[in-house]
């Protein structure tokens, strides 16, 4: 089953959406922009931006791989469990 995020937009402002396998999915870790000397950076209403990196791989994990996305892990989450009640 797989699970529909946002990318992280680059340099140029696109954002595009990654499909991901909710069975490959190993962990999430919520992270901070960083300017070029290491302070988070902040939007105009004085929030510090964040991203999350999801953690992929196969058990046991050899080759993992970091996609990082948009959306929060309550998102994600949110969208893994919807995903397995659709499923059933």
């Amino acid at each position: 089953m797989y699970i529909i995020l946002s990318q992280t937009p680059d340099k140029d402002g696109f954002q595009g959406q990654v499909a991901l396998n909710t069975n490959r999915i190993n962990g999430f870790r919520e992270v901070s922009y960083k300017d070029i000397g290491g302070n988070s950076q902040k939007d105009k209403s004085g929030y510090v931006g964040t991203y999350t990196e999801v953690l992929l791989g196969d058990v046991p994990v050899r080759s993992a791989q970091v996609v990082l996305v948009a959306d929060p892990i309550s998102n994600i989450l949110r969208k893994i469990k919807d995903s397995k009640v659709n499923q059933s």
